[in-house]
């Protein structure tokens, strides 16, 4: 995959990511794609293939009445993106951490994806 082309599949992807539009996002992902989200360190979140990611991207719609990621920086090689990212959301929902419904969640972390066949073939968010 070309730098170009990483750019662009990662760009859509986080544009559908931040429209809620699950379709979008599904769009840019390999049918076999693993996504992992770490914590502290910790992977907190992990789902295999396609339905999977659906699944649960489609719950989490429910999370946030407004959610952002841009990209503040990219470093691209071979198969592989690193992408460091600019997280604002606002809950929607009480969550049982404390956080209430209305809080607005402000972070960089950074997203690591790598392709296959012209797709994303893993996401690992890192915060």
């Amino acid at each position: 995959m070309t730098e170009p082309q990483a750019r662009e599949i990662i760009e859509n992807y986080l544009e559908g990511y931040n429209l809620f539009d699950v379709a979008g996002m599904l769009s840019c992902l390999h049918p076999a794609v693993v996504f992992e989200n770490v914590t502290d360190g910790s992977v907190t979140l992990r789902t295999n293939g396609k339905d999977a990611f659906e699944a649960q991207a489609t719950k989490a719609l429910a999370l946030f009445m407004e959610r952002n990621q841009s990209i503040l920086a990219i470093c691209l090689n071979a198969d592989c993106a690193r992408v460091d990212i600019k997280y604002f959301a606002i809950s929607a929902i009480d969550w049982p951490n404390g956080l209430k419904a209305g809080a607005i969640l402000q972070l960089t972390g950074q997203s690591v994806f790598t392709f296959r066949d012209g797709l994303i073939a893993s996401i690992q968010d890192i915060s």
